[in-house]
């Protein structure tokens, strides 16, 4: 353990898991749980499921599950130690971590010094901002843009200076590792080994944060024709490109109230738009929108709008983008600015209430992709060819089927080609897509000697849970000693946990959850304590039957190996190839849940 068991136990008991993962999934109750769609695997209907009461949530669609810090540890691709640092910060609980291994210690010590580093160098560029001599470029060519003091102040937007060495002194100034130097990306190091050089040399400065408000990284842009136009930081151990959305931090609020976000693709896009007031937008900072970028944003909104400028370019970063959102089953708009304008020079020009208007008029996926193929191919037999050739890639993606159907009808009316003969061609697609994803290995058959052990393992995870939801069963499985007779290795160890923690009956979950020690087991704690029991009228008398069936396979099984391997021994005809292994399957975990 890194930390001791009752600080794991004080931070699960100060934690609100409604709170933290409201924070990040977009919650709706439904009875005594509330629900909203997973941000760890897509989906259109909302299967994730929070339970305030027990401190747990658990996805029914891709089995995900655990306490508030199995949560923050998955959702932020942090360790066990982070998370409960992150959550000790967010209630205000002291912990001090004990036991860690040196490769632990070096890659926690790394993370934190580069974000007190990054939050140090933020400070070192918007004071070479504010510095009369050294900042004047750079605060003219904003006041040029029209950019307003609020914004720069509230984003922290700073400047680089033109020089080789500036965030070298401050790094030597810091007396900052070698190590963490090279991590932060901010520096580079000479071909001579003799010395750093500044990655970022006159250019405006953009802090990036994440979405606990920490700087992760930074971004920068040249103020002439220099090239590259934009700059951003290195994939770091606290900056990851494909998870971090430029002003989430300021926006989440604003895209929850709205159930809304616009997804621009320049830090200029965006502050332009959040400084005329429309402060549900985010920026992808320039680079592909990857599916967590999706998955995260889903947190916030259920309606996505990609405005994009109506260039080549723009239109080529919508196409790339497309297939993702259709895949992920959101509610996505394609905005294609008219004029070659890009987000901040219309909303400049024309203001609020043109773009949000403008906004309004937005495409579907599908209709924005259609149109772009009747400008690509026209509407000759030929053209109309390649046109449902090229559609019915996109449409095989959709999930759903009725909004499916409604699509190929449309296209079946623009093209005027049959229905069905699109509906076949769409559905060709489909299947040679879900036969691709189907390609995996397939499980060995199991034998039919094993098959009432098999039978016996639902009935033991129904016993845990049970145990979990009423444990004053507890006493009785220990009477009748029949967690020692699961068959699977992992229940038995799970339900030696229940056992020993049944004496805190009013928060036996949480208990459980502090004690077990993978994700896998977590899981299973977090389905079991969520199964449905409403219409079970008497438990007792339920859990006793449960009981009963699983010691008496067990005997049975017991009693039919045991008469069979004697008869083996006896020179009988027997299978005790099959007999072995059926023993062997006593003695080992038959399934993972």
């Amino acid at each position: 353990m890194l930390i001791p068991e009752e600080k794991i136990a004080e931070i699960l008991a100060a934690s609100d898991i409604f709170d933290v993962v409201s924070e990040a999934v977009i919650l709706k109750k439904s009875g005594r749980n509330y629900f909203g769609l997973c941000p760890f695997h897509s989906e259109k209907t909302p299967s994730f499921s929070v339970n305030p009461d027990k401190q747990i949530f658990h996805c029914f669609g891709c089995g995900v599950g655990g306490d508030v810090l199995s949560f923050v540890m998955k959702y932020h691709g942090i360790s066990f130690l982070e998370a409960a640092k992150m959550l000790a910060r967010k209630y205000n609980i002291v912990i001090e971590a004990q036991k860690m291994s040196p490769g632990q210690r070096k890659a926690i010590h790394t993370r934190e010094s580069l974000f007190r580093l990054n939050k140090k160098v933020m400070q070192a560029y918007t004071d070479f901002f504010k510095d009369p001599l050294k900042g004047s470029p750079a605060r003219q060519y904003l006041e040029r843009r029209g950019t307003s003091k609020q914004i720069i102040e509230q984003f922290q937007i700073g400047y680089a200076p033109d020089a080789w060495d500036a965030i070298v002194h401050v790094l030597k100034r810091e007396k900052v590792s070698k190590g963490v130097a090279i991590s932060s990306g901010l520096v580079l190091e000479r071909k001579q080994k003799n010395g750093f050089y500044d990655r970022f040399r006159n250019r405006l400065m953009f802090p990036i944060f994440d979405i606990n408000m920490q700087v992760a990284g930074f971004g920068g842009r040249v103020m002439d024709d220099g090239m590259p136009k934009y700059m951003n930081s290195p994939e770091t151990p606290v900056y990851s490109k494909s998870r971090i959305l430029y002003g989430l931090h300021a926006a989440k609020q604003a895209c929850r109230r709205q159930d809304q976000v616009f997804i621009v693709e320049g830090y200029f896009d965006f502050l332009s738009l959040y400084q005329h007031g429309i402060k549900n937008s985010v920026a992808s900072l320039g680079t592909a929108l990857t599916r967590e970028h999706v998955r995260i944003l889903k947190g916030y909104a259920t309606t996505m709008i990609l405005v994009f400028d109506s260039d080549d370019a723009g239109i080529n970063a919508a196409k790339r983008s497309i297939d993702i959102f259709v895949q992920e089953g959101v509610d996505t708009r394609i905005l294609v600015l008219p004029g070659n304008s890009d987000p901040d020079a219309y909303v400049m020009a024309h203001g609020r209430e043109a773009f949000l208007e403008l906004a309004g008029t937005a495409r579907t996926v599908m209709q924005f992709l259609l149109q772009l193929a009747l400008d690509t191919h026209g509407t000759s037999v030929e053209g109309r060819i390649k046109i449902l050739d090229e559609m019915k890639q996109h449409l095989a993606m959709i999930q759903d089927y009725a909004v499916r159907s409604i699509y190929v009808r449309e296209l079946a009316e623009t093209l005027n080609i049959d229905e069905k003969a699109v509906l076949e061609k769409v559905k060709d697609a489909y299947e040679k897509q879900a036969n691709r994803q189907a390609r995996a290995p397939l499980m060995p058959a199991v034998d039919d000697t094993s098959k009432s052990v098999l039978e016996s393992d639902p009935r033991e995870k129904q016993i845990l849970s049970m145990m979990l939801h009423w444990p004053e069963l507890i006493s009785v499985a220990v009477e009748k000693k029949v967690v020692p007779s699961f068959y699977s290795k992992q229940l038995q160890r799970l339900g030696c946990l229940i056992i020993d923690s049944g004496s805190d009956t009013q928060n036996i979950v949480a208990a459980v959850m502090a004690r077990v020690e993978t994700d896998e087991d977590r899981q299973l704690i977090a389905s079991m304590a969520m199964e449905d029991y409403t219409g079970v009228q008497d438990p007792a008398q339920t859990f006793a039957i449960l009981v009963n069936r699983v010691m008496k396979i067990k005997n049975k099984t017991d009693r039919v190996i045991v008469s069979e391997l004697t008869k083996a021994k006896e020179g009988c005809d027997v299978d005790v190839i099959k007999l072995l292994k059926l023993k062997q399957q006593q003695n080992q975990q038959l399934h993972n849940s």
